[in-house]
């Protein structure tokens, strides 16, 4: 609120206004600055004999302090009400929004709490409910899966004649009881009949063709295998042949082993070729040797333990171990006793 105290002339058309405010100040101010002129006050007839500041230029945006004399004036002013500038159309639309407030403090719905915090625990419920969803069809996707994985190894299970229905075979036991990379491979290749009369290191030769694999393509080895290793070995390829078939078939990747290139360094070592012959004849390092006898190994000691096997081919498994459990494949550290005491006597003489 600010009297007008008089006008200067402008740039422009329109001459600026030099008023004084409810604040006591005096203020140089552009017709634009105006909102609103209340002609129902009557005039302060007082402002007509005062003069502005003299250091005031009379631009826009210039503001003096004032001083007594404008102090009674400003208390003249009286206070603009603060509907008095607002439209008719404005005022309306301010009461419906004023009433449709008071609708919403008073609706039923506020006895659960604040409408924003409803709203937004309506939301996270929503967020939460499809997050659950797709878990849900997630999971029915992966137990599906999973289901069908496992109803398609009871196929090919009972197209081996290791189950009948849902019952075990006496070659299903036989499968169940080895730990491998295909232990249905592993079974058919013992229920085979023939491993049966090999002998301990042609046996373990055997063994390692079925269990292990040599990924690097430029590996070999100067020993070669027995002509047993290779009939029993022969024997056993009809087998894989129709097990990879039925497992290409249902689209089932497990590893069907059948190495042949350098299982005559097993068969060497189960003879008892000394360890520094034996790596110096291959171009296996002695890493890949000691993992490839430790694995043929760990088949071996499964096999006395397989039910339904021939006496001696659990016999000839149990001499295959002994022939290869020993330094620097056997697990325990450093030396038997006896070849301790036998390596004293070398050096001794």
């Amino acid at each position: 609120p600010a009297v007008l105290v008089t006008k200067v002339p402008s740039p422009g058309q329109a001459p600026y206004l030099v008023c004084i405010g409810h604040d006591n100040r005096w203020y140089v101010v552009a017709t634009a600055d105006v909102v609103g002129f209340h002609a129902e006050f009557p005039r302060i007839a007082r402002v007509d004999t005062l003069n502005p500041p003299p250091d005031m230029p009379m631009k826009p945006g210039q503001s003096r302090s004032g001083d007594d004399t404008t102090q009674a004036i400003a208390q003249q002013i009286p206070p603009i009400p603060p509907t008095a500038d607002i439209a008719p159309e404005v005022q309306e639309y301010i009461e419906r929004v004023a009433a449709v407030e008071q609708q919403l403090q008073s609706h039923p719905a506020r006895q659960w709490g604040n409408p924003s915090n409803l709203l937004k625990r309506q939301k996270r419920i929503e967020k939460i409910q499809e997050e659950l969803s797709d878990r849900r069809t997630k999971l029915h996707k992966y137990t599906q899966r999973y289901w069908q994985e496992f109803l398609t190894l009871m196929t090919i299970l009972q197209q081996f004649n290791c189950l009948e229905g849902i019952e075990p075979t006496p070659l299903g036991e036989m499968a169940a009881a080895i730990r491998g990379d295909n232990e249905l491979w592993l079974g058919l290749a013992l229920a085979s009949g023939e491993l049966d009369d090999l002998t301990p290191h042609q046996l373990a030769a055997v063994c390692a063709a079925l269990v292990t694999e040599v990924s690097r393509p430029d590996t070999w080895a100067r020993y070669n295998h027995s002509r047993d290793v290779d009939m029993a070995l022969g024997g056993l390829r009809g087998i894989r042949h129709r097990l990879f078939q039925i497992q290409r078939r249902y689209n089932v990747s497990f590893p069907v082993w059948m190495e042949v290139d350098w299982i005559g360094l097993v068969e060497q070592w189960a003879l008892g070729e000394d360890w520094g012959e034996l790596c110096a004849n291959t171009s296996l390092d002695e890493g890949d040797i000691v993992r490839i006898l430790r694995r043929t190994a760990d088949f071996l000691s499964q096999i006395p333990h397989v039910p339904y096997l021939a006496a001696n081919l659990k016999t000839s498994a149990r001499d295959a171990i002994r022939a290869i459990d020993r330094f620097p494949v056997s697990e325990d550290i450093g030396l038997p006793a006896m070849n301790l005491v036998q390596n004293a006597d070398e050096s001794q003489a």
